[in-house]
């Protein structure tokens, strides 16, 4: 993931690389002198436009890769807390498997001594119980002859021969009881040892699961690092970025000064009349305030309005720079030219448009032709002058 996105801002950069190259060589062909014509400066300003406009996209770009590796980023710290938070519960889980594997040990050896306390007994009792036999087996007979000789009585004789034999069935079973006890500790040591192995093994389990967790930790803090690492790079081109964006916009100011400066001092002045090739046309309306008009009495009309056959042909009233054509509101299909020194022409309710943004064009081109779209009452030509922004009287320029 980090490979592809390092490779995306490498990309970025190149582009960058040959943008500010292409830049440069736009800026070196700009000539802030009057040997340039309008048509030189128009192309350089188009290429400068151009540079501003691959700037922009490519910071929008590298915004797009900023908020997608913080997001990366975010995903990341989120999955490194459960890990962290799984880690300490597999930890406190293998203190308590510590404690109770602790436990065991204790009664395994405690079975271990008591087993070793029951062996040594038994082997007493069978040492006892051994002598006793061998007793009996030397005498034979004659201890019987002995003992019966040496009892008062026949019944006492009878009585001590009983009491042998219980002794004898008395040791065998006290023998049968120590082996038994012997065997069942044996069982429950073989338990607990057993028990103890199974809670080691899955003490190991949980060890090589603690290990896994902290690799997946330190691949993911890894990441989150050469992350960072990206989102700095990517945070300085985009401040590099920035600042070419902002001589880029001088540039283009300038020079667009500089176009209005030329185009200014070609105007004598005085405008065509925007109308072409039909002279039984009416003023229908004027600038100022006025109380005709089917719309709003007493409103202020910004420009000069013509009436006209629809299709009769619009002129440019001076020449430059046609910077709208388009649809806009209530002046339904207009057109907007630049010539200079802060002058702009307006040609509104047009019903074909015949120029585009950005073209050049001569004084009496013919840029339209009249219709009645947007807010009209009939087919006319609305011919309005803006003087740095403010619309200012259309025939203070048409009758200069």
């Amino acid at each position: 993931m980090f490979k592809r996105i390092l490779l995306m801002v490498l990309c970025f950069c190149m582009a960058l690389s040959v943008g500010s190259a292409v830049l440069e060589n736009a800026m070196s062909t700009v000539a802030y002198e009057s040997g340039t014509s309008i048509e030189e400066d128009r192309n350089s300003l188009n290429a400068l436009q151009n540079n501003l406009s691959s700037i922009q996209t490519n910071k929008e770009n590298l915004q797009a890769l900023i908020d997608k590796t913080n997001m990366e980023t975010q995903t990341m710290l989120q999955e490194k807390m459960l890990l962290e938070q799984e880690y300490t519960l597999l930890v406190d889980e293998e203190n308590a498997i510590n404690d109770i594997i602790a436990e065991y040990e204790r009664i395994i050896e405690q079975t271990a001594d008591d087993k070793a306390d029951a062996e040594d007994a038994l082997e007493k009792q069978l040492e006892d119980f051994g002598a006793i036999l061998v007793y009996m087996y030397i005498n034979g007979d004659q201890s019987r002859l002995e003992i019966f000789l040496k009892s008062k009585s026949y019944s006492e004789y009878l009585a001590y021969i009983e009491c042998m034999e219980n002794l004898l069935k008395s040791s065998d079973k006290m023998v049968d009881d120590i082996r038994y006890t012997v065997d069942n500790i044996a069982t429950k040591e073989a338990d607990y040892i057993e028990a103890n192995q199974g809670l080691l093994d899955y003490r190991e389990t949980l060890k090589a699961t603690q290990a896994d967790k902290e690799q997946k930790q330190k691949e993911i803090e890894e990441k989150i690092g050469k992350n960072n690492e990206l989102l700095e790079l990517t945070q300085q081109e985009i401040d590099s970025m920035q600042d070419d964006e902002e001589a880029l916009r001088n540039q283009i100011s300038d020079l667009q000064h500089q176009i209005e400066d030329k185009l200014a001092a070609t105007f004598n002045g005085q405008f065509s009349f925007p109308i072409i090739g039909y002279s039984g046309y009416t003023i229908t309306s004027r600038f100022g305030i006025r109380t005709d008009g089917p719309f709003t009495s007493y409103e202020h009309h910004n420009g000069l309005d013509i009436a006209c056959p629809r299709g009769t042909a619009i002129g440019a009233a001076e020449a430059g720079i046609v910077t709208f054509a388009g649809y806009n509101g209530s002046f339904g299909n207009v057109v907007f030219i630049e010539h200079g020194g802060g002058l702009t022409s307006v040609y509104a309710h047009c019903d074909s448009l015949l120029v585009t943004a950005g073209t050049k064009v001569a004084k009496d081109q013919v840029i339209a032709r009249v219709g009645t779209t947007g807010k009209s009452s009939g087919y006319h030509l609305h011919f309005a002058v803006l003087k740095n922004g403010v619309y200012v009287d259309p025939e203070d320029y048409l009758y200069a």
